[in-house]
């Protein structure tokens, strides 16, 4: 009867992972902005504070009729002009090249000749009447071609000039002897060249009693926008200029001087908004207001996020901006916005763009909503200056925990009362991490203090429960941090969005759903949860299986769900890592068969999420549907190159992050355990069946995520919080209870 038992339960689980995971039909259709053109204005080298402090009328006025955003300027080198302007025109993170700068009027003098006849010779192109040349288009796609992933410089262009459309870009930030004009990287199409533009000191005043000597004549802008306007230009790409001339030039004059100066190009340009809104057609126009790059100084403040603006059809006021990319309310990234201009003008974004368009939020807030998007970068901002060394400092206290655990286990098991506590404030990190979000947060040291104040509390709250209800503390803790994790995702994972333990928005490699380091405290918290559960419980222990296997699912579930974020290593290892641990519980052994149909399992679970994401709008679609789509467009060799790209960071991390050093000793520590102390594994064995099988379980999860995630070793060490710390509680328990029967 119990062999038939159990295979009822296998059954009845391998059918609800059919039905759960079945591809299920999407209803709506995705709605389009239909504008008959986009005014893309660049103020770039400015930072949130500058709305701040500066007065900035019209451009804090952009908020009452469209919607506003804080923008991650990522590229596929650092945070610099020159690879954040191609990385707009491109729509995926570029690389730039300081020869960028060089773009042209095709009638400019450039060495002996004119820059068009120099862009003849440099790409055997005759460039038409009129337009604008990008000198270093050769290079800047030598530079893309060697990125692994597809990278195009002037996608955006280019999808422009393929639907027969026109583009234009207006302005520069030169200085006299230097020429700045990278905005013509944004406007360019694939073979450097723009249709229509002034680039050249036509739309400049010289002053020389002024930083810089040039500053942008506005009058003359806006006469060429509306000219291009009256052309018929799609895209007209506007560059102010003026930010980056006295940005570049803040070293060559006294501070109050440069600060007088600066206030002074900021108005200008304030004003030149206020006369563009003026003259632009909300109706069916869209302007977008970007800040591509922000200035040095912000960067040192960690500032990376900067203000980006949409106004136009299809862009509520007052609403925050956001994105398919970053599904999270105000914030966007720099590779939407290419695919916002295609969006508006009715065309499809490309495939080789990695961003999706602007959306506006339907979040609901009290108030402006800079001004909560101002405590919103401060919140994130201090989050991002504590999350290294607090999390550095927590990995050095697992590493002496876990070498006290050894010495005690070995040298000193009197000493199993002092160092079992520790072992718990290690495995209630995790949890005080996700839950400190709750509290204010206004400085690394008051986080920090929180920190240590949460953990203490999680940890003395397990040991009233060992106290009160016999329940071992390990597993309190486990049970809390797998079910606040898991109801976390269900509420939209408003908790990981900020926790120290988490993914990063201004780092921005993730920005919803469940990351990686609480993917794998998931894993291994629920399994050892669950699995001490069983063993606490053994007379439940049948309908605790039964349960333990549709919270299994579940789990899964909330790891792999498009709408929920999801998380395509993370429901690989959790798949095959639950699945072992089910099997082990049901008894069944995990002979070569066994493990053929987990993999079939893991791999059929995971097809059926990508086959139901790509039924989705792509603006809807997770990051696993956005690469699915660019394999079956491209072909499975870029499937090899994404293996390839993981597996490199996954070996750079082994080198270079701390959580490295948690993950190896981790290993070591579990492999010594099983040789010494002599007979302390066949012990806990016998006597933890169930639990001892959750161990196998965590050990799989942790191996798997190393496998299958680019930041695999963070993953796997944070699945080993709850693999060795629980292992060495129960065996310096063990020990203690057997000198007492010794003696």
């Amino acid at each position: 009867m119990g062999h038939s038992y159990w295979h009822k339960i296998l059954a009845g689980l391998i059918l609800c992972m059919v039905i759960f995971f079945a591809p299920q039909r999407v209803i709506g259709a995705e709605s389009t902005a239909g504008a008959e053109r986009v005014i893309l204005v660049i103020i770039d080298k400015v930072s949130i504070d500058d709305y701040q402090e500066q007065p900035l009328v019209y451009l804090k006025g952009l908020t009452e009729r469209g919607s506003v955003g804080l923008l991650n300027n990522n590229t596929g080198s650092g945070i610099y002009s020159e690879h954040t302007y191609p990385s707009i025109g491109g729509g995926a993170h570029l690389v730039g090249s300081g020869e960028a700068y060089s773009g042209f009027g095709r009638e400019e003098e450039f060495l002996n000749s004119t820059a068009a006849e120099e862009y003849l010779r440099r790409t055997g192109i005759e460039s038409p009447p009129a337009s604008i040349v990008q000198l270093s288009i050769g290079k800047l796609q030598r530079l893309n071609q060697a990125l692994r992933y597809p990278a195009q410089p002037g996608a955006l262009g280019e999808n422009l000039h393929q639907a027969h459309l026109k583009t234009a870009v207006i302005g520069n930030a030169d200085t006299p002897g230097v020429q700045r004009r990278l905005a013509t990287t944004i406007s360019m199409d694939s073979r450097g060249l723009t249709d229509w533009g002034v680039v050249d000191e036509q739309v400049v005043r010289h002053q020389p009693e002024v930083m810089g000597a040039w500053r942008t004549d506005f009058d003359e802008v806006m006469k060429r926008i509306l000219e291009y306007r009256e052309k018929g230009a799609s895209l007209i790409v506007v560059e102010t200029g003026d930010a980056t001339r006295i940005h570049e030039e803040r070293d060559k004059g006294t501070d109050p001087t440069y600060a007088r100066q600066r206030a002074q190009v900021l108005s200008d340009i304030d004003g030149f908004v206020g006369n563009l809104l003026e003259n632009v057609d909300l109706t069916k126009e869209i302007l977008l207001v970007v800040t591509p790059t922000p200035t040095s100084n912000a960067l040192k403040q960690s500032q990376n996020l900067t203000p980006v603006f949409a106004l136009g059809p299809g862009f509520a006021p007052g609403t925050l901006l956001t994105s398919g990319t970053t599904k999270r309310d105000g914030i966007v990234m720099n590779t939407d916005i290419a695919p916002t201009v295609l969006k508006a003008l009715d065309l499809p974004s490309s495939v080789d763009m990695s961003g999706r368009s602007f959306l506006s939020s339907d979040m609901q807030f009290k108030g402006n909503p800079f001004d909560y998007l101002i405590d919103l970068n401060q919140s994130l901002v201090t989050t991002y200056q504590a999350r290294s060394p607090l999390q550095s400092a927590y990995v050095l206290v697992q590493i002496i925990v876990l070498l006290v655990a050894l010495y005690g286990i070995f040298f000193k098991r009197h000493m199993a009362e002092i160092i079992k506590p520790f072992l718990l404030l290690v495995m209630a990190v995790p949890l005080a991490e996700l839950l400190m979000p709750l509290l204010p947060n206004p400085s690394v040291a008051v986080m920090a203090l929180e920190l240590i104040v949460m953990t203490s509390v999680i940890a003395g709250l397990s040991i009233l429960a060992n106290r009160r209800l016999g329940l071992a503390p390990f597993i309190f803790i486990c049970i809390a941090s797998a079910g606040i994790i898991l109801g976390d995702i269900l509420n939209g994972s408003y908790l990981q969005k900020q926790a120290l333990l988490s993914y990063d928005p201004i780092v921005g490699a993730r920005f919803y759903g469940i990351g990686n380091e609480y993917m794998g405290v998931l894993i291994g918290s629920l399994i050892i949860g669950v699995t001490a559960s069983i063993q606490y419980w053994e007379k439940w222990k049948k309908p605790f299986i039964a349960l333990t296997g549709f919270i299994f699912l579940f789990a899964i579930y909330t790891m792999a769900a498009p709408h929920l974020g999801t998380n395509v290593g993370g429901a690989i290892a959790m798949t095959s890592a639950f699945l072992v641990t089910f099997f082990l519980l049901v008894g069944v052994r995990l002979r070569l068969h066994v493990l053929l149909l987990i993999g079939l399992l893991v791999l059929g679970a995971v097809a059926g999420f990508i086959a139901f994401d790509l039924t989705r709008p792509p603006d809807l679609r997770s990051h696993m549907g956005n690469t699915a789509a660019l394999i079956l467009a491209s072909g499975p060799e870029q499937a090899l190159e994404i293996i390839q790209r993981k597996w490199q960071m996954n070996m750079k991390l082994l080198r270079y992050t701390v959580w490295s050093r948690v993950l190896i000793l981790s290993l070591a520590v579990l492999a010594l355990f099983f040789y010494r102390p002599r007979g302390i594994m066949e012990h806990i064995r016998k006597k933890y069946a169930y639990l001892f099988k959750g161990f196998i379980g965590v050990v799989t999860g942790a191996l798997v995520a190393f496998a299958f995630n680019d930041s695999g070793v963070v993953a796997a060490a944070t699945t080993m919080i709850f693999g060795v710390p629980p292992l060495a509680y129960l065996i310096l328990t063990e020990q203690k209870t057997r000198g007492k029967e010794a003696t």
